[in-house]
């Protein structure tokens, strides 16, 4: 009997990562161009002693977001424009 409790188990965990992965392998690809985006605009306007920070920042901008209910796919332009901000302090204090 436990044996058949722990396969039900195991067979349900095995369910919810495979969804996970699924949404992960749709979602990251997507964060990933964003990001990358950002940096090369960051590049171009600012010079690349902007770009580590700036990619910091994003990182921790994307590790903050609220996660849409439902699998809705994430705004990824907000956390761009969060970073963006936050940019836009560094540079303001330095002048």
């Amino acid at each position: 009997m436990k044996a058949a409790i722990y396969q039900e188990k195991t067979i349900s965990i095995h369910g919810k990562t495979d969804d996970c992965l699924e949404i992960s392998d749709r979602l990251l690809p997507r964060a990933e161009k964003e990001m990358g985006a950002f940096a090369h605009a960051v590049n171009k306007l600012f010079g690349c002693a902007h770009v580590g920070q700036s990619i910091e920042d994003w990182v921790e901008e994307f590790e903050s977001i609220d996660w849409p209910v439902g699998g809705a796919i994430p705004d990824w332009r907000l956390v761009t424009i969060a970073a963006a901000a936050r940019l836009a302090a560094r540079l303001h204090i330095k002048k």
